[in-house]
């Protein structure tokens, strides 16, 4: 069982022999390949121990130890193993989910960007279109402002042409009827035109005068504002005329102040000296 120094005993050589040929015999495609190279050591390790009858118990109590352990692991195993195929199930299910979910939000992405070009499309035809508006109603304001003074001015011609009209008709009529020349008949269409000229200034005026009353509501009149800033400037001379004054009085009141003060100062020095003088007066008497 032993060996001299350098050989190897003979007990170790037939474990290892019997170790290696074992390991050899099991294939690594095996289902059960680490339980059954654990078992060729666990049958060496019992071989070992029987060769050793003196440590036999403890080393018996150590593999019944760890077989113990290895079966509540095992077992433990078995029971995590159900937990585990639900964890597995469940983090398949989940990975789908977020699958589907990260689909339909880029199903979603994509539609919102088709949605967003074809509004920035729109936004772009509008904008033209605004622009094209926008030109048609300056060209049309333009049009209307020309067709206006081109209008304006025809009436005025028209006006001009029937004021000609009317007058040679009434030097006409002066000359066939000349006691009707101091008459104070005047043309229809005159009086029409004062009428609706005066009736425009009229509009024109209330515009202003309630334009005016708008802006100029919390305005003071300046006939009213002078009378103040006089009452003002008066009122402000008085109060620095008696400004002035106080300020003397109180000088002169401090001034009697100290004069009361070092006159009653004085008074009790006095009194001070005559009694002691008394008194000195008295003792020497005495």
């Amino acid at each position: 069982m032993y060996a001299g120094p350098g050989r190897k005993p003979q007990l170790l050589k037939q474990l290892e022999s019997y170790v290696h040929k074992e390991l050899q015999m099991i294939s690594s495609s095996e289902p059960q390949f680490q339980e059954q190279r654990l078992q060729v050591y666990r049958d060496a390790f019992g071989c070992f121990i029987k060769e050793f009858k003196t440590y036999q118990p403890l080393l018996s109590a150590i593999k019944r130890e760890y077989e113990n352990t290895l079966a509540y692991q095992q077992d433990q195993i078995r029971e995590l193993e159900p937990l585990r195929s639900h964890v597995r199930l469940v983090t398949e299910e989940c990975e789908r989910k977020i699958q589907a979910r990260w689909e339909e939000e880029r199903c979603e992405i994509r539609a919102l960007k088709t949605e967003k070009h074809q509004l920035q499309r729109v936004i772009e035809a509008m904008t033209e279109k605004e622009t094209a508006t926008q030109a048609v109603v300056e060209r049309l304001q333009s049009d209307l402002s020309a067709q206006y003074l081109q209008y304006r001015e025809q009436r005025d011609a028209r006006q001009l042409l029937i004021w000609q009209i009317n007058d040679l008709t009434r030097g006409s009529v002066e000359e066939e009827h000349p006691a009707d020349g101091n008459s104070d008949a005047r043309d229809p269409v005159q009086l029409q035109l004062s009428l609706k000229v005066c009736r425009r200034d009229l509009t024109t005026a209330q515009e202003e005068l309630t334009r005016m009353k708008a802006e100029y509501w919390d305005v003071v009149p300046r006939r009213n504002w002078d009378a103040l800033e006089q009452t003002h400037q008066q009122n402000y001379s008085k109060m620095q005329m008696l400004q002035s004054d106080f300020d003397q009085l109180k000088r002169e009141h401090d001034i009697l102040l100290e004069l009361h003060k070092e006159g009653s100062m004085q008074n009790k020095t006095n009194e001070l000296c005559t009694q002691q003088v008394l008194y000195s007066t008295c003792r020497g008497h005495m």
